[in-house]
């Protein structure tokens, strides 16, 4: 049946100010230090210190704020989500300000998004971009803040070009740092004293919109279907029964698509799909009400870009922000075996397939020693116990390890794991180690004259072997950060030797990269398509909220171009910490699969981890360019098992 639902809105101005008015201070409470409206703006009067402004909107629990940084000296940002954040330098009983910061560092050259406490003390940088790298002094900069719901995405660009310097995406409660909820308050203006040099000016305030409700109905076991158009704001299709539900929301400003919670009217971050989305194109839309599932579908449609789990099955009411037809009509419900994420447990996953068996090797902590757990399965979803391949002990020449990683070669197994010398700690003394066994199984023996790759500190050792047969491994090295290499390696009678000296692929430079523990891109693995290398990637702290990210190159050693949507596998509010990726390589399987490892409770710090598995797919790109290498997950719902070719 056809339904016509919702209707077209307009963006809700609710306020703007560009300091040229006679009255343009009216709504400004400066409650720290001193500003002016000078010259279109709103500048301070001082030099040294900073001053801070209330504006006299508050702030709804959905919004958008846009704010232009002209000619910005560094210290600048916009205080949200609480009375104003930190107004003054103090920890007075009467100035216990909560909130959000999204800003321009002291140095000028960085953007972040940072949180402050109850008591109005600073807590930390949330995100920050790497120092120096977009941003100049005296450059004009355009300040976007979307709040949804308890999602936040904070982007800072180019007022000339248009740019993208610096992105920030963050749900609220998810760092260390954040120790206070959300609260509707005011919204203020921070900026650090230059005697009137910088300012704000062309500011504005969106309300979002409100979904229209309508009398449609997308029961169980049905599918609603429709054709979407994304444009410069976020638009949603709600479903909602007695108020409650969830929404999908669209828009090509920001590119990206969310699953919220839907609770009479507001909306709470459950996951998002970052994705090419071309403002005014049509992409079709599918939700499957599965009962226990509500499944979205955009673009391609072979499988969902974005679940919700649903633990009270029911129909649902169906509303849009804006005007769309929509056909609701009873669908088969998918039927054959399904597996569900986790298939195991462990951490730093890795599959081998050998003569028609899968092998798991996962890092195992629970003896007094570390060691490398195997399991097996022959459909890569049941496992089985099959002991242990690998074990240190006291007279090993190293101790604690991770990152077991299994390649073949002429007859030999060989293992490969992040380590440091027996005795030694900090980074310094970390090496990649190999050892070598004629079984998949083992046991994998060191070699004894010398069983690390290179001398330089280091960790990782994913191995890829290329079509011509040539074996390469990419590993991590320090320095400001975690940066991948890749280097050649003889493979020869159970002996690895270096080839070449290794060649850096990937820094981190990306808002993804760069989070509150350190700035990370780390575990480069490889797969090759059409030509192409594509390098996935962990990006950020496996302690935190941590993901995938891949970039492609036409030469195994780069240059690498990273995927401009990425992550292509994020933290969601069911699957926590998805890193640690590795592709499954099995010429029988129908599809490409990845195995990775995921916190095994939200916030854990990354500790107990689970082992999944999801599907890869290849998909064309809108601009013509290399395939888009797409994760179908992270899933947490029952998925159709892996196809072998017959």
């Amino acid at each position: 049946m056809s339904y016509n639902i919702g209707k077209a809105q307009d963006k809700i101005l609710t306020y703007q100010n560009t300091f040229t008015a006679d009255n343009c201070m009216d709504t400004v409470n400066v409650v720290y230090g001193a500003m002016e409206a000078k010259n279109g703006a709103l500048r301070t009067v001082k030099t040294g210190g900073h001053s801070t402004a209330l504006l006299g909107i508050p702030n709804k629990q959905s919004f958008v704020f846009e704010a232009d940084f002209v000619n910005h000296q560094g210290g600048g940002g916009i205080f949200f989500g609480g009375t104003a954040g930190r107004i003054k330098q103090s920890t007075e009983e009467e100035d216990k300000t909560n909130g959000y910061y999204a800003f321009i560092g002291q140095d000028g050259l960085t953007g972040a998004l940072g949180c402050t406490s109850p008591v109005s003390k600073w807590n930390g940088n949330i995100t920050a971009s790497k120092n120096g790298e977009r941003f100049s002094i005296g450059q004009d900069l355009h300040l976007y803040l979307r709040v949804s719901g308890d999602y936040i995405i904070y982007t800072v660009s180019d007022c000339a070009s248009g740019e993208e310097l610096y992105r920030a995406e963050y749900k609220k409660g998810d760092s260390r740092f954040d120790g206070s909820p959300f609260e509707s308050g005011t919204l203020a203006l921070r900026i650090n004293n230059d005697g009137g040099k910088g300012g704000f000016t062309n500011l504005k305030l969106y309300n979002m919109k409100q979904a229209t409700m309508s009398d449609a109905v997308l029961g169980i076991a049905q599918k609603l279907t429709a054709s979407l158009t994304p444009g410069d704001f976020e638009e949603m299709v709600v479903f909602a029964n007695d108020g409650q539900g969830f929404a999908f929301s669209y828009d090509a400003a920001t590119e990206r698509l969310l699953a919220y919670r839907y609770l009479h009217g507001k909306v709470f971050y459950l996951a998002q799909h970052a994705m090419q989305l071309t403002a005014g194109k049509a992409y079709p839309f599918s939700a499957v009400n599965r009962g226990d599932v509500l499944a979205f579908y955009f673009g391609d449609q072979t499988y969902p870009v974005l679940e919700v789990q649903n633990p009270k099955p029911k129909a649902f009411a169906v509303g849009s922000t804006a005007p769309i037809t929509v056909e609701i009509a009873d669908t088969a419900l998918y039927s054959g075996e399904t597996y569900t994420n986790p298939v195991t447990y462990g951490a730093d996953p890795e599959i081998l397939y050998h003569d028609g068996t899968f092998y798991l090797y996962t890092l195992d902590q629970t003896g007094p020693y570390c060691r490398v757990r195997v399991r097996t399965s022959e459909n890569l979803y049941d496992w089985k116990e099959a002991g242990f391949a690998f074990e240190i002990n006291e007279k090993s020449p190293i101790h604690y390890f991770m990152s077991p990683n299994v390649f073949h070669k002429d007859g030999w197994f060989y293992l490969l794991i992040a380590s440091q010398f027996a005795g030694g700690f900090g980074p310094t003394e970390f090496r990649v180690f190999y050892a070598a066994s004629k079984s998949p199984a083992g046991p994998f023996v060191m070699n004894p004259e010398k069983p690390y790759i290179n001398t330089e500190p280091e960790i990782g050792g994913a191995p890829f072997v290329d079509d011509d047969g040539r074996v390469y491994i990419t590993t991590v090295r320090f320095g400001g950060g975690n940066h991948v290499y890749i280097q050649e390696l003889n493979a020869e009678d159970g002996v690895l030797s270096t080839k070449r000296e290794a060649v850096h692929c990937i820094s981190p430079t990306e808002h993804y990269e760069v989070d509150e523990y350190a700035p990370i891109s780390e575990g480069g693995v490889i797969i090759k398509h059409n030509g192409y290398y594509y390098m996935m990637y962990a990006s950020g702290h496996f302690r935190g909220h941590y993901g995938e990210s891949y970039a492609v190159a036409k030469d195994v050693y780069g240059p690498y171009t990273k995927y401009k949507y990425n992550e292509v596998l994020s933290s969601n509010l069911y699957v926590d910490g998805a890193g640690d990726c590795m592709f499954v390589v099995c010429p029988e399987l129908e599809e490409n699969w990845v195995v990775y490892h995921k916190h095994a409770t939200r916030g854990n710090k990354g500790f107990d981890r689970d082992i999944c598995i999801d599907r890869v797919y290849f998909v064309p790109a809108e601009d013509g360019g290399p395939d888009v290498l797409r994760v179908y997950g992270p899933t947490s719902t029952p998925t159709p098992v892996p196809k072998f070719k017959k």
